[in-house]
């Protein structure tokens, strides 16, 4: 790789701000050529708002000029875009270390071929099913369990990092052991904190406020059940159980608890920069403006935002087991201060089972 950012190095060490650009998630395009009944973009897509690839690349100037060094391209699928391969070999000329999140369905033996002599750092692919019925009863995509598994063995011949990961459905909740099976005879067991597994217990409403794939969501108990298929997954929770919490602030008043905008950010395939994906608040459009202007100008106001009412979630004692966040939870309610009763229904669970652990 060409123009490494050393001196990246140094800014971290050296540099007094208390938020900086470390990571970033580009959504490339919200289009993809599956047509998952959980995706939480689907419905956003507009390929005529996409930004251009010169525009990509001015963007990728700027993150790459205030210091950033990881970026993970994303979608949709990112691979749709004509112009991907520009976009990934301009990024890898800056010197940054990519990640590309895909469904793998587009990679044929060229893309394939050129990515193991220009690897990313890692390539994660979305595999839901590990039978053709349970996987493409959520691609709703004819062909999609064939071509996809194809890819994926071709994939395990080569030196290119893969991660196979899956969101945990209604569909699939008695094939997810099968599917750690299956990886691990493919790519090996995890060595070293090196895991080619990932799994994802949350599925969330749309950008567009449906909440559609709020249906395929598993109870506590069902989520339990998913663990039990591995000793592995079972001994992650189980060890979870026992750590120890986290200790917020002592002022609980404050609305934001995450650390989006202290090293991380995102930004969407419209050229909204955004401190969280699934928000638009504190948006800034890198169209119009900079993104060092977009980055900073929040960061202050954001790590101040307090409750303004007297929700239920300000003191709630589970709020450090619990999946609510304010961004999710607007997205689901309408209201970023309001409790989602299905968060409180695992929190609570989770502490049943620390107490009686």
């Amino acid at each position: 790789m060409k123009d490494t950012n050393t001196s990246y190095f140094f800014y971290k060490i050296y540099n007094k701000k208390s938020n900086f650009p470390f990571r970033c998630q580009f959504e490339l395009t919200y289009r993809c050529n599956l047509d998952c009944v959980h995706c939480y973009c689907k419905g956003s897509e507009n390929k005529n708002r996409e930004l251009t690839t010169i525009e990509i690349k001015k963007i990728l100037d700027e993150i790459h000029k205030e210091g950033c060094l990881e970026i993970c391209f994303t979608g949709g699928e990112p691979l749709l875009r004509h112009d991907f391969l520009e976009i990934y070999e301009y990024a890898r000329s800056k010197g940054f270390l990519i990640a590309i999140f895909t469904n793998g369905q587009l990679l044929d033996n060229g893309l394939i071929r050129y990515l193991i002599k220009h690897p990313p750092v890692t390539m994660e692919i979305t595999m839901n099913g590990i039978t053709e019925e349970t996987y493409e009863s959520i691609t709703q995509t004819k062909g999609s369990f064939s071509n996809g598994m194809s890819v994926i063995k071709k994939l395990a011949k080569t030196t290119i990092p893969v991660i196979l990961k899956l969101n945990c459905l209604k569909q699939n909740k008695h094939e997810i052991g099968r599917i750690k099976a299956f990886t691990e005879r493919l790519f090996g067991k995890p060595s070293h904190n090196k895991h080619r597994f990932k799994y994802d217990p949350m599925l969330y409403p749309r950008l567009n406020g449906d909440k559609a794939p709020c249906d395929y969501r598993l109870s506590f108990d069902e989520l339990l059940g998913v663990r039990k298929q591995d000793l592995d997954l079972w001994k992650e929770y189980k060890k979870g159980l026992h750590s120890r919490l986290p200790v917020f602030e002592k002022d609980k008043a404050f609305l934001y608890k995450c650390d989006s905008w202290m090293q991380q950010f995102f930004i969407d395939p419209y050229g909204q920069l955004k401190f969280c994906h699934f928000s638009g608040k504190f948006s800034t459009d890198l169209r119009s403006n900079s993104f060092k202007q977009g980055f900073y100008s929040f960061y202050q106001q954001i790590s101040k935002e307090k409750f303004k009412t007297n929700s239920k979630c300000k003191d709630c004692s589970l709020r450090p087991i619990c999946y609510y966040c304010p961004a999710k939870a607007y997205l689901e309610t309408g209201d970023e201060e309001s409790p989602v009763p299905y968060y409180c229904e695992l929190a609570g669970e989770t502490a049943k089972n620390r107490d009686q652990e």
